[in-house]
């Protein structure tokens, strides 16, 4: 059976999971950890999406993401690419590093937001990782309480259903979690809803849900364009780039091509893949050794900077 489509609309919430490649660690260590962050504070500033909650276990991470323009499938590719390229070179081992697709429920944030950040923060309690929330260091609950600043993280939202203010709203809100331990997890947070598992609210807001979903995304930058300007810098037609064998005139500007998807967030390289008879690996390994010859090779590294000039003209 098909997979059902991503729901998409500026101002959607989602809680987020993904998995490693047959459960495999995606952290390591407290190094592995900080970088995770760091691509998460970049992409915010890039795509302009707000981060309510994380959580950062060993072998899975979970994320409360409310998006704007840019699709979470664009954010969370970037990430997932980004960071799987990190972990690879940091820890000189080749291969997947998450397993699939990310798994996202699209929440009313008015209903379950807070119960949410809530469940995120207390995953590690219940997997037995602590017995206290405040204790794991790699989730967002102490930053909420007030422990520790995370600049990017959006608290505002999640808080105002606090019905407290100043220190009270961060000591209410740690005893709000805290008693959480004491009831069972909110499966629906995985499950959705029975009328659709992508979507967890009531009748009417997913009915809202999918009235504004129905509106089509318009990228900043048109995929169109990227590939136009690759076209014309490398002489080719349409059908030559898409052409089966491995010339490597070809080769290398679906390399710079895919790249720049990346870099723009115009589209996925899911579609560029489609569209090129090529399969996403691929495409990511191409990618991959393009960009270690543009730390090496300066040539290379202009090339990429003047494509990108051209895009955003």
């Amino acid at each position: 059976m098909a997979r059902k489509p991503r729901l998409h609309f500026p101002g959607a919430v989602y809680h987020v999971t993904l998995h490693g490649n047959g459960n495999q660690q995606i952290f390591s260590d407290d190094t592995d950890r900080t970088r995770f962050l760091l691509l998460i504070q970049e992409g915010i500033e890039k795509f302009g999406h707000k981060v309510y909650a994380y959580c950062l276990h060993p072998s899975y991470l979970q994320l409360v993401i409310e998006v704007d323009e840019t699709p979470l499938s664009r954010i969370m590719q970037q990430l997932g690419f980004r960071y799987t390229r990190w972990y690879n070179d940091y820890h000189q081992q080749n291969g997947h590093l998450f397993q699939g697709r990310y798994k996202a429920i699209l929440i009313d944030p008015e209903v379950h937001l807070l119960n949410l950040v809530r469940e995120v923060h207390l995953a590690p309690v219940r997997n037995g990782e602590e017995s206290d929330p405040m204790r794991f260091a790699w989730s967002s609950h102490r930053a909420y309480c007030g422990r520790e600043k995370v600049i990017w993280l959006s608290t505002d939202r999640p808080m105002l259903q606090i019905e407290e203010t100043g220190i009270k709203a961060l000591m209410r809100f740690h005893s709000y979690v805290n008693e959480g331990s004491q009831q069972e997890a909110t499966e629906d947070f995985t499950r959705g809803s029975a009328y659709d598992p992508r979507v967890l609210g009531s009748d009417d807001f997913v009915r809202g849900v999918f009235k504004l979903s129905r509106q089509k995304y318009k990228p900043k930058v048109n995929p169109e364009k990227v590939q136009r300007i690759v076209l014309e810098r490398y002489k080719l037609t349409e059908d030559e780039l898409a052409a089966p064998g491995k010339n490597r005139h070809c080769a290398e500007a679906r390399a710079y091509l895919a790249w720049l998807y990346l870099e723009t967030g115009c589209d996925t390289l899911t579609a560029l893949g489609e569209q090129l008879g090529r399969d996403v690996s691929s495409l990511s390994s191409a990618v991959r050794r393009l960009q270690l010859k543009a730390k090496k090779d300066e040539k290379t590294a202009d090339r990429f900077q003047k494509l990108m000039n051209r895009i955003r003209r």
